[in-house]
């Protein structure tokens, strides 16, 4: 998939003890296989192998590992694509560049994730290379959502959400639906604000003016 640098394009880390990843996800460890996630030329390689391998969805976890994750299913994917159409809507009006479950961000560990639904300003955005933005955009999204789907469990999405938030997201969701619950996550708050049924999300000063109605599109999602 890639070759290794001679210099790494992000500092060296332990690898973490233990990644939780989703139920039925498929793990390699990539360094097994003779490839450095933290190579200059990785995120390039890792998307050209995502396009050619293209009936899966995978990410890079902080330990080196490729992910290979279960599929969503039909309702979960709608899910995701009215939060993704509101996004576009309000990106037409407000500006900077709003990303879908297929986007995938480089994280300081090297760490190559992809969230369901997510917004970057447009500064970010033309501050990176043509290469960052027809591959894998550095840093993490300066808005980001992950929803709970029917083979997920909560604690690996939870500790997903927070590596967005360490990693530089301002403003995080976290979707729960069996529950009708929502993480609030928020730069500099230590722990996410947990809202019981709402019926709608507010961007707060992130996304100025932007609403989504979590109850209509997702909870009541039949």
């Amino acid at each position: 998939m890639t070759t290794r640098s001679k210099e790494p394009a992000v500092a060296a880390q332990p690898a973490a003890e233990a990644c939780a990843e989703p139920t039925g996800s498929v793990v390699l460890r990539l360094d097994a296989l003779g490839f450095d996630f933290r190579a200059v030329d990785f995120p390039t390689r890792f998307i050209e192998f995502c396009e050619a391998n293209d009936d899966y969805d995978m990410e890079v976890n902080e330990a080196g590992e490729l992910v290979i994750l279960p599929m969503v299913g039909f309702r979960g994917n709608r899910r995701e694509h009215y939060l993704n159409v509101f996004m576009g809507n309000w990106e037409m009006a407000n500006g900077g560049v709003s990303a879908s479950q297929t986007s995938r961000f480089r994280l300081a560990s090297g760490a190559i994730r992809g969230p369901d639904a997510a917004w970057i300003t447009q500064e970010r955005y033309d501050a990176a290379t043509e290469e960052e933005r027809e591959t894998v955009f550095p840093g993490a999204p300066d808005f980001v959502v992950e929803i709970r789907s029917r083979t997920d469990n909560l604690a690996p999405l939870q500790r997903k959400m927070q590596l967005w938030m360490d990693g530089g997201a301002r403003l995080g969701w976290l979707i729960d639906p069996p529950n009708r619950r929502v993480y609030v996550y928020r730069a500099g708050q230590p722990e996410p604000e947990a809202l019981e049924d709402p019926e709608t999300l507010d961007g707060e000063e992130v996304l100025p003016g932007f609403s989504f109605g979590v109850r209509q599109y997702i909870f009541d999602m039949q």
